[in-house]
This record gives C-alpha cells, structure tokens and sequence, in this order.
C-alpha cells in the first residue's frame, strides 16, 4: 500500500515538473521575441509557442476537444500565412493580400471579427491557462502584426483598416462583456479589449506597449491566481472572498481589478490618456471619441465586478483598512511594484 502511494506521489511529482517546464518555456519564448526583429525568427517563435500550449491544454484540459479546436484554429490560420507569404513574393504590393494577412492575425488575436472562438474555448480551461491563453499568446502575433504595419506604414488604406479593426474588437469585446455571468467569459473579453488597446499603443510607441503589457500581465496573474485559489466561474461567486473574511486579499483584488479598468491615476489609464494625447496631435478625432467612450463602457462592467466583490462588505459596513494585517508578502510586494511603476511613470510625465 505505501509503495503503491509512493508512487502515486512520483506521477503527481512529475506531471507538476512537466507543467513548470512548459510555463517556463512559453514566458522565456515570450521574453526573447521582444528582442528579435526579423520576421521568419518571430514567425518560428510564435509557431513554438502554439505548440506548447496546445501541448500545455492536452496535459491540463479534461476535454481533449478543446485542445483539438485549439490545434484547428492556429493552423488554418498558419497554414493561410504561409499561403499568403509565398503569394506576397508574387504580388509584393497587393492591398488585397496584406488585408488577408491582418486577418489572419486578428484570427490568431481572436480580434473583430473572429471574436468568438476564444470565449468558448477559455470556458473549458482553468484559470491558468487563461493566463497563458490572454498574455504568452497573444504578445508574438502582436509584434509580427506591428512589423507588417511599420512595413506598410506608407499605405494608409491598410492604415485604417487596422485601426478599424482595434476599433471593432474594442466595441464588440466591451458589449458582449456588459450582460455576461461566467467570470471565465468576463475575463476573455476583457482581453480582447486589452489586446485592442494593446496593438493600437504598439502601432505608437513600442517602449510604451511594453510597460502596458507587463502591467496587465502582473494584473491578470494575480486575478487569475485568485479565481482559481477560490475557484470563481460565476460572477455571483465572487463573495466567496470576503465569506473567507480574507479582508487584505479582496483589497488587493478589487485594486487589481480597477488597474483591469484603467481608472485615474492607476498606470494603465496614465498610458491610454498618452497614447490619446499622442492620436490627438495626428486629428484621428473619431478614434478619440470611440475608444472614450468604449473606456467609458468598460470601466462599467469593472466597477460591477468591484461591487459584486464587496458586496457583503457594504452591508456589513466593516471595511477598515487600519485593521488590515499585511502577512501576505506575496500580494503587498505586487500592490507596492504597482503604485511605485505608477508614481515613476507620473514623474516620468511631468518631466517630458
């Protein structure tokens, strides 16, 4: 009997190592495609990439048809890029090929209009993959998609197209969000939104789309951490937190969710309102008007969630932050690397 546990303890052991393994070697792949600029060398990491995760929802996923529906999607997609690129060398020019190829990046993106794909299938993975899923994913195709528009930067009816794109995924993502339950969905179509904004500061400044990603990577590493500890699906779920009496945790959840929402003077609103500032100056003034009023709706559905979250603690009228006991060294060393990016930013601000 102890051996037979012994060795249930050596297969447990191993599948946790290989799981490590494979976060590790996504976020390294990740982390060394920020310093690559040649196209095929992106192309060949992304490609990776998607083959470990496919691998990492096979490993985690109880449903083997969501891995298979993952697999289906990235390589219809692959297999289109490739049949474009050798059709490019024929047609360097074609305006007709160069949309096709923004396309098949917003497939990969699952950015307007294949926006549907991923909330399906992130209902059916747990909320570590999800991480992966909103972050490791979607950081290559955003760069390979910003190298072909620096590229063809000249033509402006690609231009508008991509920026109609950003546009459409932010409106899409941000209505479907409003009347949606499952936090899983919440989640997915926040990071669409994100993706959105994302691409568009990456498309102005590539130092800037960098800060913004790593901030909403540490934010949706400790939400999705926290959704899992719990294990939150629903959003009528997300009292469970304070019924635990975990008083610091919901804190720093509800701050971590309004960095989510880029509410002043939280460092994600600070780079929006600069990225704005910087489209100002260009008279792109129907793109300033839609993206205010998309943050608006957004910002919306995050402070619902906030509400939901701290809902037993408006009743009760017990929240003191005096009381609050900062045992956790974990979460307040991510609460004061946030406020700290947001004060060095700020200075950073009225310095320029």
């Amino acid at each position: 009997m102890f051996y037979l546990n012994k060795i249930n303890l050596n297969k447990m052991n191993l599948f946790k190592n290989k799981y490590m393994y494979l976060m590790n070697i996504m976020i390294i792949i990740s982390l060394y495609s920020m310093f690559i600029t040649n196209f095929i060398q992106l192309w060949i990491m992304m490609e990776i990439n998607t083959l470990l995760m496919i691998l990492f929802i096979s490993i985690q996923s109880k449903n083997s048809m969501t891995s298979f529906n993952y697999f289906i999607i990235q390589s219809i997609s692959s297999l289109m890029l490739i049949m474009c690129l050798i059709i490019k060398n024929y047609l360097f020019n074609n305006m007709l090929i160069n949309i096709i190829i923004m396309l098949i990046f917003s497939m990969k993106l699952s950015m307007f209009p294949f926006f549907i794909w991923m909330p399906l299938i992130n209902m059916k993975l747990n909320w570590i993959l999800i991480f992966f899923m909103s972050t490791t994913q979607k950081l290559i195709p955003m760069l390979i998609l910003n190298s072909i528009f620096n590229f063809n930067s000249s033509n402006l009816n690609l231009v508008y197209w991509i920026y109609l794109t950003i546009m459409f995924s932010s409106m899409f993502s941000s209505i479907m969000s409003i009347k949606e339950l499952n936090m899983k969905k919440i989640l997915t179509y926040s990071s669409i939104n994100h993706s959105s904004w994302m691409l568009f500061i990456l498309s102005i400044d590539q130092s800037m789309f960098y800060l913004y990603f790593f901030i909403y990577s540490i934010s949706m590493m400790f939400f999705c951490l926290m959704m899992n500890k719990f294990n939150i699906n629903k959003i009528n779920q997300l009292t469970k937190i304070n019924l635990f009496n975990y008083k610091f945790i919901n804190i720093m959840l509800s701050m971590n969710t309004l960095i989510l929402s880029a509410l002043p003077p939280f460092l994600t609103f600070l780079i929006k309102l600069n990225s704005m500032k910087i489209i100002m100056f260009n008279n792109h003034k129907l793109m300033i008007i839609t993206f205010s009023i998309l943050s608006i709706i957004t910002l919306i559905f995050y402070m619902s969630i906030v509400i939901k979250m701290n809902f037993i603690l408006l009743i009760k009228n017990k929240i003191w932050i005096t009381s609050l006991k900062l045992n956790n060294k974990f979460y307040s060393s991510i609460l004061i690397m946030i406020l700290t990016l947001n004060i060095m930013f700020l200075i950073y601000q009225f310095l320029i």
